[in-house]
């Protein structure tokens, strides 16, 4: 019985990802693509498990996970993205504290990097980020070379141990069941880790006007840091859809003028250099895009290499600028789940499956996971999900 299941799954896997790759490439197919991501609070809520729990208790996340997966019909998904609390406590972290209320993981804004400390992360960006970074980003590190390394070495074990495990219940469980997980590994934008981890967005905000060369710089000696991380922690992977993937959110905070000069040429370099490499890019751009701002710049990105996702966004000006060379998400507005009937629920996935179909390089997404069932009633995306399934042939 196990072996039959396993094969069944093993074919129902490979045909989506086939179906995947075939949009992607803008040749023939069954249908549209469903590619959807879960936040770990809401399956945990739709499987009655206390979520504060599960975050602590990682075979609970896998029970929730397995809910999710035999109730919604998918091509692919995120898995479920866990940020490991204990792994937290052991360093210290100041980048992601836990509501011990709640469960919730919360990133509140951190300096680690001082404005003095650009002319070491210029000339040595690695070394800059071990002596200077990281003990600005945990309070366990930066104490004495001994300390460091037992608070490394606890850190280290765990990730062997548990978080080693947790993933392989997760492939172990989403290869059972046909559904392939898209995530392989994440890097930022060379701008975006410096705004988002090193020096936090209101002194990036003032470097753009009195750091200007050395933020250029910056971005410059952090390029290769972030290809060099993927190439380490993802292989190619020329049969499946195992992704390098990106949230890209500070381009909608910064003029067009900032945009061009310290944010675009890096970013583009690192896109460039990992597709060359034979990686597959899935790109999440957060935010308002709805005038097409930035377009332009991204229809620059790779061809045929790319998973395309905005958050907000005129669906049909995405697909004629940037779903000519790559797929593109609808990005399905989550809020209408909230706000609207299910009868204008559905009526919202039509109208956004005609503008796709049309061209047929896109997939069917929301534009941003649910946290609860106040973000998305699960009965109301049960129906959206179905009705893409069955609408969307070709």
């Amino acid at each position: 019985i196990v072996y039959v299941q396993n094969m069944k799954g093993k074919f129902e896997m490979e045909e989506k990802i086939e179906r995947i790759k075939s949009t992607m490439a803008g040749k023939p197919t069954d249908r549209v693509p469903v590619i959807l991501d879960f936040e770990i609070s809401y399956a945990c809520e739709y499987a009655g498990i206390d979520f504060l729990e599960a975050t602590w208790n990682y075979d609970k996340i896998i029970e929730a996970y397995e809910k999710i997966l035999d109730t919604f019909e998918m091509d692919a998904n995120l898995g479920m993205g866990w940020l490991p609390p204990q792994r937290n406590e052991i360093l210290g972290s100041k980048t992601w504290i836990q509501n011990r209320r709640n469960g919730t993981m919360q990133h509140p804004e951190v300096m680690s990097l001082s404005a003095d400390d650009y002319p070491a992360l210029i000339e040595d960006p690695l070394r800059c980020i071990v002596e200077r970074v990281l003990p600005g980003m945990y309070s366990a590190l930066g104490k004495d070379s001994v300390k460091d390394i037992t608070a490394i070495s606890k850190a280290l074990l765990f990730e062997k141990r548990q978080v080693t495990d947790f993933y392989n219940k997760l492939y172990d469980l989403t290869y059972a069941k046909g559904v392939p997980i898209y995530y392989g590994t994440m890097f930022y934008a060379p701008f975006d880790l410096l705004g988002d981890h090193l020096r936090g967005i209101t002194q990036i905000s003032m470097d753009l006007r009195r750091k200007k060369r050395e933020l250029e710089a910056a971005c410059e000696a952090l390029a290769p840091v972030m290809t060099d991380y993927v190439e380490n922690t993802l292989p190619v992977d020329a049969d499946g859809i195992s992704c390098a993937c990106s949230w890209v959110h500070l381009p909608p905070m910064i003029s067009p003028r900032h945009f061009e000069k310290f944010f675009w040429p890096t970013f583009k370099k690192v896109c460039d250099t990992l597709a060359a490499k034979g990686h597959t890019l899935y790109l999440q751009f957060q935010g308002d895009y709805t005038d097409g701002r930035y377009f332009d710049y991204y229809s620059e990105l790779p061809e045929e290499k790319v998973i395309l996702a905005v958050e907000h966004q005129d669906f049909k000006k995405t697909l004629d600028i940037l779903g000519s060379k790559n797929m593109v998400c609808c990005s399905y507005p989550l809020d209408y789940l909230t706000n609207y009937s299910t009868e204008e629920c559905l009526d919202k996935a039509r109208e956004l499956m005609d503008i796709g179909m049309e061209t047929k390089r896109f997939y069917f997404g929301f534009n941003k996971p649910a946290f609860s069932f106040k973000d998305a009633p699960p009965e109301k995306m049960k129906a959206v999900i179905d009705f893409v399934n069955a609408y969307g042939k070709y």
